[in-house]
């Protein structure tokens, strides 16, 4: 098969062969992702590693590179397609995929044939681009076929009578679909919309359903105001989580028809006798009164849900009062985890709440991701007399005037915000900056000023902060309408040189400031020798300074063993050198994923080498947390553990693969000293010139 060459440099794969994957060696394409992605880029797709032996191709829209103006896409994207047939069709060890379906129209068959031939598709993703300027074709007939498939995405597909009718036989007869998600689905009329909810009614193996409330309206571009009555969509889907008996997650996200209420009332009142659901989550939605009380109804008779999570939703209609309702929290006995969205709520409830709140035993964490600002002080000393700070987390707070001497006193605002708008004058700013270098408890910090303010006094004392606050982990700064010319260059430079100094930030982001050459050095400097700095988000003002990092960053960064993620503004434009960096970041994040899968117990020596190359990065640490569902300290005590597993000889050597049991030797007649016979601080002496990632594999 002539694939041709790569976009990039006119490299080129010769020849394809089938999956090489075996017990204790890696499929040969593990070694030429880097040559792989050369060809799924231009498209906007990138081969990883999102699990341990394991190959996933990924949306990476970022990557696109500009090959839309090239006359050669055509050309591209038959390469890419006929590649993506034979990753799936020959490769057990591609089990996730993204799809682009309206990009492969003229591909439409292939694609369908390399779905109904997967050989080990588990996760599977259909979009569409908004902007397509036809509609994708039906994709769902090759659905049944995926005989191990047990996620699928759908995104901007749009819902149209052949595509509901044969995606509803799929949900009927798939015996391995466990989490479902349909997000911006375009519906020609109702009706698709109950096709579909009756085929969800069918199932019988979904347990994690995710969608949006637009599943539920009539036209996603009419709305719900008015309507008094609930659309006939919302009274099946209500049917099916009266009835279901696998659905343990669901997710209900807001979209055009952002009210939630309309279709609220048949939802809730189903899962007050639903029996199998555990956990819910509604997110960006605007809810009102009547949603809180159905809420505190379902609170006080569901006798199953463990999590109940509001994050960002709109409770700005809601009168104080309802804030009496949520006691009903404490008849609840299974309860878990909750977030809730509290701004209703004054000083004196908030101190009410949250002592019902923590007499409610079974309650272990309890977020307050959004409050009144002006009653901050009051809603930490709250929280402080219920003797059970450890159970809260209170949101972002963002600094007023009249509350700026809270920074200090309330230790419970891990995350602050810092707008210098909200001020009347730059006294109120300079003092915040000051008190905020006196803050060992904030974590997270961001910071939003007016070019034309970022200069002088503040200038220095933003520097101050990032230099001064050692527990800082996120950093986002803000320099708004910022056209940085020579009166500038000052603050600049004191700001490259504070990030240059910090060395607790592990999520960096900087929107507005232009740098000149010197602190763009000075940044690549920070960014390839830093050990805790993971991710970046760089959005300057001038889109040269974008181009002058990524030229600077691409010659070395391959000794960077920290950067797990970067968000660049146009990153179409930068071409290879952005390549070269991102694939860095593939790379980390695939060492990263190993290492986390070796301190959870897969024990095999790529994970083992990950493991030592990147104990040290905090997206490691991180990434145990989620996996094992422990607090820091615990993370980082089980990967300083897993590394000291196999610090003696005979377990290096049986992890490695070089003996199964452990190291012996014949004896020799002249009496050397042989490998058997290295005692503990011998052999520690050796390692530290050997590591697990030195011993190869069987060619």
């Amino acid at each position: 098969m002539d694939l041709g060459r790569s976009f990039f440099t006119g490299s080129r794969i010769t020849r394809l062969v089938p999956c090489t994957n075996s017990e204790g060696r890696l499929c040969h394409i593990f070694r030429e992702i880097f040559l792989w992605n050369k060809y799924f880029w231009p498209v906007g797709l990138e081969l990883r590693e999102l699990s341990p032996r394991s190959l996933s191709l990924v949306e990476r829209n970022e990557a696109y590179v500009g090959a839309h103006a090239d006359q050669d896409m055509p050309r591209q994207m038959r390469v890419v397609a006929k590649l993506l047939h034979h990753l799936l069709t020959n490769h057990h060890c591609v089990t996730s995929a993204a799809i682009v379906t309206s990009i492969f129209r003229e591909h439409h068959q292939l694609i369908c044939d390399a779905l109904s031939k997967s050989l080990g598709l588990q996760k599977l993703k259909l979009y569409a681009v908004r902007t397509a300027t036809q509609s994708p074709q039906n994709t769902a007939p090759a659905l049944p076929h995926l005989r191990h498939l047990r996620e699928l995405e759908l995104q901007n597909i749009p819902f149209k009578r052949t595509f509901v009718e044969g995606f509803s036989e799929f949900l009927t007869s798939t015996r391995l679909l466990t989490t479902l998600t349909v997000t911006h689905q375009y519906l020609e009329c109702e009706e698709y919309a109950v096709s579909f909810l009756q085929g969800l009614m069918r199932n019988q193996t979904i347990t994690t359903l995710s969608f949006d409330i637009t599943l539920l309206g009539q036209n996603p571009f009419c709305g719900l105001f008015g309507m008094r009555v609930p659309p006939r969509s919302a009274v099946v889907f209500a049917d099916y989580l009266r009835t279901n008996k696998t659905l343990c997650t669901l997710v209900v996200r807001g979209g055009y028809l952002n009210h939630f209420h309309v279709v609220s009332r048949p939802i809730l009142e189903a899962l007050i006798i639903n029996d199998t659901l555990n956990k819910l989550i509604l997110t960006s939605l605007r809810l009102e009164e009547v949603d809180i009380e159905l809420i505190t109804r379902l609170f006080s008779h569901n006798r199953i849900l463990t999590c109940f999570n509001m994050i960002g939703c709109d409770c700005s209609g809601i009168s104080s009062r309802a804030s009496s309702k949520l006691v009903a929290i404490t008849e609840n006995k299974t309860l878990q985890e909750m977030t809730l969205s509290l701004p209703f709520i004054d000083a004196m409830e908030s101190r009410s709440l949250f002592s019902t709140l923590a007499s409610t035993q079974s309650l272990n964490k309890v977020a307050v991701n959004y409050f009144s600002d002006f009653d901050v002080a009051e809603i930490c000393r709250a929280v402080q007399e219920t003797g059970a700070r450890d159970r809260f987390l209170v949101g972002k707070y963002y600094v007023l005037e009249d509350t700026v001497d809270q920074l200090t006193e309330c230790k419970e605002l891990t995350s602050v915000a810092v707008h210098s708008s909200f001020f009347s004058g730059l006294e109120p700013l300079l003092t915040t900056l000051s008190l905020l270098s006196l803050c060992s408890h904030v974590t997270s910090l961001r910071l939003e000023v007016w070019s034309n303010e970022f200069r002088g006094r503040v200038s220095s004392l933003i520097a101050q902060c990032i230099k001064g606050m050692t527990a800082l982990r996120k950093l986002e700064l803000s320099i708004v309408d910022a056209e940085m010319r020579d009166g500038f260059n000052e603050a600049r430079r004191e700001l490259a040189q504070a990030l240059s100094v910090n060395k607790s930030i592990r999520k960096l982001s900087v929107e507005g400031p232009c740098f000149g050459e010197t602190e763009i050095e000075t940044l690549a400097d920070t960014l390839h020798s830093s050990r805790t700095l993971c991710e970046l988000s760089f959005f300057p003002s001038d889109h040269r300074c974008v181009i002058s990092l990524m030229r600077n960053l691409s010659m070395n960064i391959s000794s960077n063993y920290t950067l797990l993620d970067m968000q660049l503004d146009k990153p179409w434009r930068l071409g290879v050198d952005w390549f070269m960096v991102s694939d860095v970041i593939r790379r980390n994040c695939s060492l990263v994923t190993r290492a986390a899968h070796f301190v959870m117990g897969t024990r095999n020596r790529h994970c083992a080498a990950a493991a030592e190359l990147v104990h040290s990065n905090p997206g490691l640490v991180e990434k145990v947390q989620e996996l094992a569902s422990v607090d820091e300290s615990e993370a980082a005590s089980r990967i300083q553990k897993s590394l000291e597993s196999f610090s003696e000889l005979d377990e290096f050597m049986r992890l490695a693969g070089v003996v199964k049991h452990g190291v012996t030797c014949q004896s020799r007649g002249d009496g050397r000293k042989q490998l058997a016979d290295i005692r503990r601080n011998g052999w520690s002496c050796i390692r530290k010139y050997i590591k697990m990632g030195d011993i190869w594999d069987e060619q």
